[in-house]
């Protein structure tokens, strides 16, 4: 199989009301071409453990007419913004894959079983229109499809657009699709129909996916190490979206981690990127960390205090009066939450950061110094960004007791932007103990993160007891009660301060006696 070009697109997902709408956007976009109709079915092929999926890979046969075509692709389940992949593909005469073709990439991951143990693992059948528009001077390619994966039993929808870029800038596919948006709302997706596809046959449907660990190679230069941690990041977001919106309390979660992990590569690269965009890149992700922060604040207050203080006091009427307080607050908060993510802003916000990742003003100042900046190797601003912010924490000389509750904040922020920063370059370095180095100062920073986050939650929590204690619609003994069942929250966090402290305390100390990893 000979290799093809890799792929250069992006992938929006929309409402089926709205495809009637977008059709005709986009016929009026590619006035001097007509767009080009296809039926495809496509089946993918695995074997009954998945060990194609499990290596990296997908191979697909798709019969379009009379002709079947086999690809292979480089397609490792984790999200993608930008999706650039390998691909291998080949005319074949039927069905079934040709397993002699397939034999080279395929075989090494099958560890000893044979290529007749591929077997179908489910199939897509698509209503496909294809657009090829010129927009302003390069040629992208524009993919309308609509219908469904089916594996035998489960079926999901799909409702999708691809903008592949055949010819020119990579900002003007952005351009492209901002138009779209304007005439139906499209939301940036990062699941390729095999990422769908295998998640229906794995029964886990929107699974919250956690930060995957970015390998940063010594060799690649600071504009593209940035670009693959941003990448990375904002793919953690986009693929945690829809379980969100579903009412996954781990998905909102996780948006919020790759929300922290994206403005901290922001604050890290900030003497590369800090272009024009970047304040207002800032100013959003700013915005919608606030708009998801209460939700999970309230989720963390019901898991660790209020269903342990229901199952100890069961009877007690004032732990029930607010155990249904925080309810109507926590459900409140959430909507607010699913309001925010499924708001015009944060899919603006969403394609903005993406074509500024990949193409914004950063990326093509002429400054020389700026280019210098760009160009060099990641080995240089890791190094530097690694020593400035182990400097800011190891000046802390004041004991973490005798710290005020902001100071304590502030001093979170600084040890989560290291930690953040450690987990970015931990491949970067490679001398005689880095690798063990490296992760002793992770689980210390890690340790210490925590320890003073659940602080802040303490203190967050006793400003929320002290509310709930007291209720003007309340009658003299039932507000008694809710005092008393805040005072019960309040001395609860009251005893766990002591234990966070000795835990803060600990960790701090592990991290002072962790030797640099970059030096």
């Amino acid at each position: 199989m000979t290799a093809t070009a890799r792929e250069i697109e992006l992938k929006l997902e929309f409402d089926p009301a709205d495809a009637r709408r977008l059709r005709r956007c986009l016929l009026l976009q590619s006035r001097s071409s007509k767009p080009v109709r296809q039926k495809l079915v496509s089946v993918y092929f695995d074997t009954a453990d998945l060990r194609l999926r499990r290596g990296g890979l997908s191979l697909r046969v798709r019969r379009n007419g009379r002709t079947h075509t086999q690809t292979i692709k480089n397609d490792d389940g984790q999200a993608a913004v930008v999706f650039d992949r390998a691909e291998w593909e080949q005319e074949i005469p039927g069905p079934l894959p040709d397993l002699a073709a397939a034999k080279e990439r395929i075989e090494p991951l099958l560890n000893g079983q044979t290529m007749d143990s591929l077997r179908p693992a489910f199939e897509t059948r698509i209503e496909r229109t294809k657009y090829s528009l010129v927009t302003r001077g390069s040629r992208v390619e524009v993919v309308l499809d609509q219908g469904e994966i089916d594996t035998g039993k489960r079926q999901v929808p799909i409702c999708e657009l691809e903008f592949e870029l055949k010819r020119g800038e990579r900002e003007h596919l952005f351009h492209l699709a901002r138009t779209l948006s304007e005439a139906a709302p499209l939301r940036l997706s990062v699941r390729s129909k095999a990422d769908r596809g295998y998640e229906l046959v794995s029964n886990k449907l929107n699974p919250a996916d956690k930060a995957a660990d970015v390998h940063v190679p010594a060799t690649m230069s600071t504009a593209e190490a940035f670009r693959m941690i941003a990448r990375d990041c904002l793919n953690q977001l986009i693929a945690n979206e829809s379980s969100m919106l579903g009412g996954a309390d781990e998905a909102l979660h996780q948006m919020r981690i790759a929300l922290r992990r994206l403005r901290a590569a922001l604050s890290t690269f900030s003497i590369v990127v800090a272009d024009g965009v970047y304040g207002r890149i800032k100013s959003d992700l700013r915005w919608i960390s606030a708009e998801l922060s209460p939700a999970r604040d309230l989720d963390v207050l019901v898991a660790e205090v209020l269903m342990p203080l229901r199952q100890q006091h069961p009877a007690d009427p004032g732990v029930a009066v607010i155990w249904r307080n925080v309810k109507a607050r926590r459900a409140r908060a959430h909507k607010s939450a699913a309001a925010a993510v499924r708001s015009a802003r944060f899919r603006a916000l969403v394609l903005d950061a993406t074509e500024w990742i990949e193409a914004g003003p950063w990326t093509k100042d002429p400054d020389d110094l700026l280019r210098l900046r760009r160009e060099q190797p990641i080995t240089i601003l890791a190094g530097q960004e690694l020593e400035r912010r182990r400097k800011q924490i190891r000046k802390q000389k004041t004991p973490l007791r005798g710290l005020s509750v902001p100071e304590r904040h502030k001093l979170r922020i600084r040890v989560k932007k290291l930690r953040y920063a450690v987990e970015f370059f931990a491949d970067v370095f490679s001398g005689s103990g880095a690798a063990e180095r490296c992760q002793a100062m992770v689980s210390a920073l890690k340790d210490l993160q925590d320890a003073l986050g659940a602080l802040n939650d303490i203190a967050m929590r006793e400003r929320l007891a002290s509310r709930l204690a007291v209720s003007r619609r309340q009658s003299k003994p039932r507000e008694a009660e809710r005092a008393f069942a805040a005072g019960v929250i309040f001395g609860s966090q009251e005893a766990h301060v002591n234990q966070m402290l000795e835990a803060a305390a600990s960790a701090h100390a592990r991290f002072l006696e962790v030797k640099r990893f970059w030096m």
